[in-house]
C-alpha cells in the first residue's frame, strides 16, 4: 500500500517542466521581440546617417560644379552611389538613393531632395509587416 505522500508526488510529476513550456514560449518570444525591436532601430539610425550622407555627397557635388563654372544642377538628378564605407550594418546592394528637385532660388542658393530606402526584415510576423522600407528625406542646400 502505498504511503500518502508517495501518490502525491506521482501526480505533481512534469509540472515544472508544463510551467517552464507554458511561460519558456512566452519569454522567447518577448526576448525575440526586444531582439527584433533593437535591430530595427540601430537600422534606422544607420539609415539616417546613410541620408546625411548622401546629402553631404549632393552638397559637394553642387559645390564642385559652381567651383567648375557649371550649372548648380548639373547631374543632381536620379540615383546615386551609396557610400558604403561610412555607414555600418547597411548592405551596400539593398541601399536606394535618389536624388530629385534641384532648384535654385534668386538668392543663388540651391537645394536637392535625397530620399535613401532600404528594406527591412522583422524576425517575427506579428503585426503582419514581414518586410517593410524604411525612408529616410533629407535636402542638401548650398550656394
Amino acid at each position: 500500500m502505498p504511503s500518502p505522500g508517495s501518490t502525491r508526488r506521482l501526480g505533481r510529476r512534469g509540472a515544472t517542466s508544463l510551467e517552464f513550456a507554458l511561460t519558456g514560449a512566452i519569454l522567447m518570444a518577448f526576448l525575440v521581440g526586444a531582439a527584433d525591436f533593437c535591430r530595427y532601430m540601430v537600422t534606422l539610425s544607420s539609415v539616417r546617417v546613410a541620408s546625411a550622407e548622401a546629402a553631404r555627397m549632393v552638397t559637394l557635388a553642387g559645390g564642385a560644379n559652381l567651383n567648375a563654372g557649371r550649372p548648380a544642377c548639373q547631374g543632381l538628378t536620379g540615383t546615386l552611389a551609396f557610400p558604403a564605407t561610412r555607414v555600418r550594418f547597411l548592405s551596400a546592394a539593398l541601399v536606394r538613393i535618389s536624388m530629385s528637385g534641384c532648384q535654385t532660388n534668386l538668392l543663388g542658393v540651391t537645394s536637392v531632395t535625397v530620399t535613401l530606402t532600404y528594406p527591412f526584415s522583422f524576425l517575427l510576423n506579428v503585426f503582419g509587416a514581414q518586410q517593410r522600407d524604411i525612408t529616410e528625406v533629407s535636402t542638401a542646400v548650398f550656394n
